[in-house]
């Protein structure tokens, strides 16, 4: 451990002197998985793991937000039952190079959190860390005060598009309902497009960082309905639906000549903007391109724009060059 990680630890642990642990030290044998992790480290050196229990602030949630067991209710927010453990479980480990040339090594758990959740506050606290700068108070301070406020905003913006997205947090029996609702609204819209024709999807090839992946596909379209369809297509298959993210922009052509354009981050900030900007650039008029991104636990920082707007560049220059016929067509 360098002397700015030590100095680091010494900061937090004052800061937070009831809610720091260290969780697993093991220098000199073996280190054992934790599965929180998705990341070995070969240096046993820094194999600590701390650990910061985090009471996020609830304030920005609504009376309705706040679940209990003998409440039903349709709230299109984040619901969180306070009737249970609602802390953060924030785990950080070190890399050799940080904070220099490397970001720390993160978890975040919760019982209330759902698996894409965590991968969208994952990918705000990603845009903390600047290099050589220490990040580990930082990330903390935002997962107390943003973080709530981040999700609600999130679930209620993704309402308002596609029941796709919607993953509330919900108590196990409320889930239960949810999902066989969820079930009966995918079989009825898988039987009413299979009445519509769904434009051909084009998948590129993938990128690989640090356990991250990341994927584009590409669909010509001509209509917003076009683009549902395709979206639809695309969550249809669990190794789509259950990405981190599915990010995608669209920018086509109307009969009175003017350009709908539109983007949608789908919880990594920032993202969906760049794609559209490729797309403005090359001056598309019947495209739509969604990128997949499943990430590997590691944070990669800016590096994640630049795979999703290769990635995008990518599979645009097939179609500007009328070689789509080297994408597959898994996806159909």
């Amino acid at each position: 451990m360098n002397e700015e990680q030590e100095n680091e630890i010494l900061a937090i642990s004052s800061i937070y002197p009831d809610n720091f642990s260290e969780i697993e030290t093991i220098i000199g044998e073996e280190e054992e998985n934790d599965d929180d992790f998705d990341y070995q480290d070969n240096d046993n050196q820094y194999s600590k793991i701390y650990q910061v229990i985090i009471t996020p602030n609830i304030s920005c949630l609504d009376e309705n937000s706040l679940e209990d067991n003998n409440n039903n209710n349709n709230n299109n927010g984040l619901i969180i039952d306070t009737s249970y453990d609602y802390f953060i479980y924030f785990k950080f480990k070190y890399t050799k190079e940080y904070p220099s040339n490397e970001p720390p090594i993160i978890s975040i758990k919760a019982t209330w959190l759902q698996k894409s959740d965590q991968s969208i506050l994952l990918s705000h606290l990603e845009d903390l860390w600047n290099q050589n700068e220490l990040v580990i108070f930082q990330m903390i301070s935002w997962l107390q005060e943003e973080s709530i406020q981040i999700l609600n905003n999130h679930y209620k913006s993704i309402k308002k598009f596609s029941h796709y997205h919607l993953k509330k947090s919900l108590n196990s029996q409320q889930l239960n309902q949810n999902q066989n609702q969820i079930e009966n609204q995918n079989q009825n819209q898988n039987q009413n497009q299979n009445k519509e024709k769904v434009p051909t999807i084009y998948t590129g090839q993938s990128v690989t960082e640090k356990k991250s992946k990341f994927q584009a596909h590409l669909a010509i379209v001509h209509s917003e309905r076009e683009v549902q369809l395709v979206l639809n297509q695309l969550l249809s298959f669990k190794k789509i639906y259950e990405a981190t993210h599915n990010m995608y922009a669209y920018r086509f052509q109307l009969e009175n000549g003017e350009i709908n354009e539109y983007y949608n981050d789908d919880g990594e900030d920032g993202a969906g903007d760049k794609m559209l900007f490729t797309l403005s650039k090359n001056q598309t008029k019947e495209i739509l391109i969604i990128c997949t991104r499943w990430f590997g636990g590691i944070l990669l920082g800016g590096r994640r724009y630049v795979h999703i707007v290769n990635t995008t560049k990518d599979i645009l220059n097939l179609y500007n060059t009328n070689s789509l016929s080297q994408c597959s067509l898994e996806f159909n």
